[in-house]
């Protein structure tokens, strides 16, 4: 019994790891971090990584492996990985070694996105009094190639690396942008101010994959539209954070 609580205890002690979470998170939907094991010296055996309340068992490694671990998070906002636990049973059952590992793994989980119907944001009446918001905002689309400049070409579309290679001016040619900009408000949908939330992420989930520009109102927050995964990752993370009593 004692030459299995050592053998447990030098079993944890043979390896190190990290994790990665994913880039984006949503609220009530599996989440799958990536962790990364690598034994240092012997192959591991029988280990348990565990994470709040899930877990994953190694049988062997050797050498350096990639598991995943699924989680799901039941709420919106910010969020905390305190430690991760790790645990042996190896070799034969009689201990179980097991230490924590402080990680403080920070990150955000957006709201759930909960499907509904959109149609009503690309009414004409709707995306025309939005686009009043954004008047004198240009939506540019995707970058599709390089041609000469023309006099009359706006200089922010000059693309200054192609210009410096070949020392004469280059244009940026882009595609045009799909749909008219759009403005969601989360008091354009019914319910709970938590389901108001969840499907005003989907809203501009759906929207932005279909090419509109997508702005936000929620309360004192405003966002004028504009393209992008990352314009998008900065209206999810206000939703995320959004409080109702402080707007």
């Amino acid at each position: 019994m004692a030459l299995s609580g050592i053998v447990s205890f030098i079993n944890l002690k043979n390896f190190n790891f990290s994790v990665y979470p994913p880039q984006e998170i949503f609220a009530l939907k599996p989440a799958n971090l990536r962790i990364k094991v690598r034994n240092k010296f012997f192959e591991l055996f029988l280990v348990r990584i565990r994470i709040l309340d899930s877990e994953t068992t190694i049988p062997y490694l050797k050498g350096e492996e990639f598991f995943n671990l699924t989680l799901v998070f039941p709420k919106r906002g910010r969020c905390i990985i305190p430690e991760i636990t790790i645990s042996s049973y190896f070799p034969f059952y009689f201990f179980k070694r097991l230490i924590n590992i402080p990680v403080n793994l920070e990150f955000t989980v957006f709201p759930y996105p909960l499907k509904c119907d959109i149609s009503f944001l690309l009414s004409e009446g709707k995306t025309k009094t939005e686009s009043e918001l954004s008047k004198g905002k240009s939506y540019e689309g995707e970058l599709t190639g390089v041609r000469a400049y023309i006099d009359g070409d706006p200089l922010k579309y000059i693309h200054w690396k192609a210009t410096a290679k070949t020392s004469s001016l280059k244009t940026k040619e882009l595609s045009p942008p799909a749909g008219h900009p759009v403005v969601i408000n989360i008091n354009d949908f019914s319910g709970s101010i938590e389901e108001k939330i969840s499907k005003a992420t989907y809203a501009l989930i759906k929207l932005s994959r279909m090419g509109n520009p997508v702005g936000l109102k929620a309360g004192a927050v405003f966002f004028r539209p504009e393209t992008g995964q990352a314009h998008l990752r900065r209206l999810l993370n206000a939703l995320a954070f959004y409080n109702a009593e402080e707007n």
